[in-house]
């Protein structure tokens, strides 16, 4: 077990994605790799036995590296901070050799191992003033949330950051388990990986889940997994990084709905919407469920904007998406499929019943009430329906036949002029 709050910020800080432990033979030459790939700074592709040191890492940062690795190939144990161009990185490099018994039982030099660690953080810290002196004040200040777990999964360490993202103290956290504040779709979505990871069959994961905060907002985290183990190889703490991605998830969501939805309505798009026909059909063909498809057109559309302005026509497409929606069932999808033409899709009903909602939508289209100043406009449709069962075509077949049967429907009017 960990002994102190120190050792336990040490072994988080050393599974943290900043660290490298490299062992090299006499040639400057990869023996091992472990720990996390220094990606900023370093080519993780060729961190492969028998690959020079030298192709790993900027020519720049290997001339210092370099260095340090041919004192340890003469016995010396060296340390140095190295600042990347412009300083924009630094790295704390600790080289040593690695020292094998001969045949003589004489001590010989056969490499050296270099453990590389990014302490960016900490030295701009230290620049503004700050002064961590040991690991435990460096991982209290890690901008991301970290924390340590048992093998319950409850909370042994956690930091700052972890705290101000979720709301809660360190002792409202310590004790309690990680999954008492997770979502309940997303308690066990990571149980595989987890699996993995005790396992050895992976060093790490990571995994998208929500959760909840101190005041019961559900919150996206991106949250990172990693694995302390006693020197036999023996599971000791989980290390958890966890980084609040609400906002990036919102944003997706958002982008989702619009490249869906029609921009003035609401309402489904003719993209979506045929995606759902889609699926509906297929229903309709293997399992027998019946559906109907319902297109709706506004009639006159193109003179309401003529006479009274696009503002108004604008006004008059929302007043019915919104009379469509509200009539219709929440089992029932409603697009917009362009210009002043709707579209239906009832699952679950037959002719009688189609026929019946059909007549019924053309009556709340009538019904819908749109000042335009000295008089009110009452806009009209006509709506067409097909059947989709287990005979049907296509969508494509499916989409002809309600818009054909429309038309039917609309050529039976006298010619009006909405609100006239």
């Amino acid at each position: 077990m960990l002994s102190s709050a120190d050792e336990a910020a040490a072994a988080a800080l050393r599974e943290l994605p900043e660290a490298l432990i490299v062992v090299f033979d006499q040639e400057l030459r990869f023996v091992l790799a472990a720990g996390q790939a220094l990606e900023r700074q370093a080519d993780p592709s060729a961190y492969r036995k028998g690959q020079a040191l030298g192709d790993a890492f900027p020519a720049e940062l290997w001339g210092e590296i370099e260095q340090l690795c041919r004192s340890a190939l003469e016995g010396e144990t060296r340390s140095r901070e190295i600042w990347t161009a412009n300083e924009r990185y630094c790295l704390m490099v600790d080289v040593g050799p690695l020292h094998l018994e001969d045949s003589a039982s004489a001590r010989s030099v056969a490499g050296g191992v270099a453990v590389l660690l990014d302490i960016t953080s900490r030295r701009k810290s230290e620049l503004l003033g700050g002064s961590p002196n040991h690991f435990e004040q460096a991982f209290e200040r890690a901008p991301i949330g970290m924390g340590l777990l048992d093998q319950d999964g409850r909370w042994v360490l956690v930091n700052r950051a972890l705290c101000e993202i979720t709301g809660y103290t360190s002792e409202e956290l310590i004790g309690e388990r990680f999954g008492d504040f997770t979502h309940p779709e997303d308690v066990d979505n990571d149980r595989a990986r987890r699996e993995a990871l005790l396992a050895g069959e992976i060093p790490a994961y990571q995994i998208e889940k929500r959760y909840f905060t101190a005041s019961g907002e559900p919150m996206s985290m991106m949250v990172s997994i990693s694995l302390v183990r006693d020197p036999d190889g023996a599971p000791l703490h989980f290390i958890a990084q966890l980084q609040d991605i609400s906002e990036r998830k919102q944003l997706e969501e958002h982008l989702r709905h619009l490249a869906d939805h029609d921009p003035l309505t609401g309402l489904r798009n003719r993209r979506l919407f045929e995606h759902d026909l889609r699926l509906q059909v297929a229903r309709s063909k293997r399992y027998g469920e019946l559906a109907a498809l319902m297109v709706v057109d506004l009639d006159g559309f193109k003179q309401v904007n003529d006479r009274y302005g696009h503002q108004v026509g604008d006004e008059a497409l929302q007043a019915v998406a919104t009379a469509l929606t509200r009539r219709l069932r929440g089992t029932d999808l409603v697009a917009r499929l362009g210009g002043d033409e709707f579209a239906v899709l009832l699952p679950h009903i037959d002719e009688q019943g189609a026929r019946l909602v059909a007549e019924s939508l053309e009556r709340v289209i009538s019904g819908c009430a749109i000042d335009v100043g000295e008089h009110v406009l009452h806009p009209s449709g006509s709506v067409g329906f097909a059947l989709i069962d287990q005979r049907v075509g296509s969508d494509q077949e499916v989409m002809a036949a309600a818009d054909s049967a429309m038309y039917t429907v609309k050529q039976s009017k006298p010619v009006r002029l909405p609100g006239s």
